[in-house]
């Protein structure tokens, strides 16, 4: 399931309801724009008034909250007189009458949606959708979930009064984690957490005032150390990536386990900006159990290799607009360097090991590529250039990654 990351930012001050508190009456009388049969007709929430409302915060680009719609319609039609359901969305009513009228609208005249949303997105605050918002008939907050949580169970127990999921956490930006400032005076704040956070994805540099910070959000530990290594030594790559241990605890973690997802929110001062991800680097090495540092090691490589007699085609580029579109069928490589031929073959999925440009090649190059598989297809494209790409040994700087006793 794709997630979108929405970090919202009022554009005025606005008083953000939390689970708890009960909506205030300008919620249900307010006019609001509903797109009902392709057309845009002004209502008000007044009629689910005294029912279970659920709110869904949508895009027309978002898939999974596309993918959920029917079984809205179904869940509505089994609750019919006990709840409503009802899709919001900021994006403007041409854009959803688009929509509306194409194919991908999978509820055809069924479909119904307010429109133009100024209010509700900032009345509640998320940073992903689908995101659900779960309203008791007295009008309190009673959850904010993923969409993924719309379940008939869940529906039971919340109109029962017994639904326990945990209430998603909006993150502000710019702020430290799970807070909605930061602390007058902070020099520095940091914090390590194992397990899913829900509701929450991607990672971003943030900055306030004088001090400086990036939070990773719901990872495995390998990505968070890719992450930060990227500033260690700029030539990384995940083929220079290597556990000195076998993985049983998680940290690869291909599954995406949430049980095994880490997230990590490192500030320090403005000026120290530049050592930023190291600094997060040290934090992870003395808090995670693990520790990762770059050593230069004998490692399997692979060389890309140029022997011009053996090429049977052109290799020097004949000009022309650059053009890269990696390995597909019908694809083309036009007028490009050397070493992005070289970052994409380290980024086809069965290449494990790092590659290395030894061609000596300085002029830029035309190819024309097709869709590859395995290391034998990928010089059968390669041969008729000169190029060819060998395995071989050598020393390299890697990630080298080890177990530690430091944990918190």
């Amino acid at each position: 399931m794709l997630v979108f990351s929405l970090f919202l930012y009022a554009q005025k001050p606005i008083k953000a309801l939390q689970v708890g508190d009960r909506v205030p009456d300008a919620f249900w009388t307010a006019p609001r724009n509903f797109m009902i049969n392709g057309k845009v007709v002004q209502g008000s929430m007044e009629q689910f008034r005294g029912q279970l409302l659920i709110i869904d915060f949508w895009a027309t680009f978002c898939i999974p909250c596309i993918k959920e719609m029917p079984e809205q319609k179904r869940l509505s039609s089994l609750f019919k007189g006990e709840i409503n359901i009802v899709n919001v969305t900021p994006e403007s009513a041409k854009l959803v009458s688009t929509f509306y009228s194409s194919e991908r609208n999978p509820l055809g005249s069924a479909f119904t949606s307010i429109v133009d949303d100024k209010e509700l997105n900032g009345l509640f605050l998320h940073n992903k959708i689908p995101h659900l918002v779960w309203i008791d008939k007295q009008g309190i907050v009673r959850n904010t979930t993923d969409g993924d949580a719309l379940s008939e169970e869940n529906i039971r127990a919340t109109l029962s009064g017994t639904l326990s999921l945990t209430p998603l956490n909006y993150i502000y930006p710019n702020t430290v984690l799970m807070m909605n400032q930061n602390p007058k005076g902070m020099q520095s704040f940091n914090l390590l957490i194992k397990g899913r956070i829900p509701g929450i994805s991607s990672s971003m540099i943030r900055s306030n005032g004088p001090n400086t910070g990036i939070i990773i959000f719901n990872h495995p530990l390998r990505w968070l150390y890719s992450v930060l290594a990227r500033a260690e030594f700029p030539s990384f790559s995940d083929q220079r990536f290597k556990l000195d241990f076998a993985d049983t605890d998680g940290f690869n973690n291909p599954s995406l386990k949430p049980e095994d997802l880490w997230t990590v929110d490192f500030w320090a001062s403005s000026g120290k900006s530049a050592l930023l991800k190291k600094l997060t680097m040290n934090y992870l090495n003395e808090n995670s159990g693990y520790s990762a540092a770059v050593k230069v090691i004998n490692t399997p490589v692979y060389k890309l290799q140029y022997s011009p007699s053996k090429a049977t085609r052109q290799l020097k580029t004949q000009g022309g607009q650059p053009t890269n579109l990696g390995f597909h069928k019908g694809s083309r490589f036009i007028n490009q360097s050397i070493t992005i031929l070289v970052n994409d073959i380290q980024d086809c999925s069965f290449v494990k090991n790092p590659v290395l440009n030894d061609t000596k090649i300085t002029f830029l190059v035309d190819l024309e590529l097709s869709e590859v598989k395995d290391v034998a297809g990928l010089n059968a494209l390669l041969n008729p250039y000169g190029l060819s790409l060998k395995a071989d040994y050598q020393e390299l700087e890697m990630l080298v990654v080890s177990k530690t006793d430091k944990t918190n």
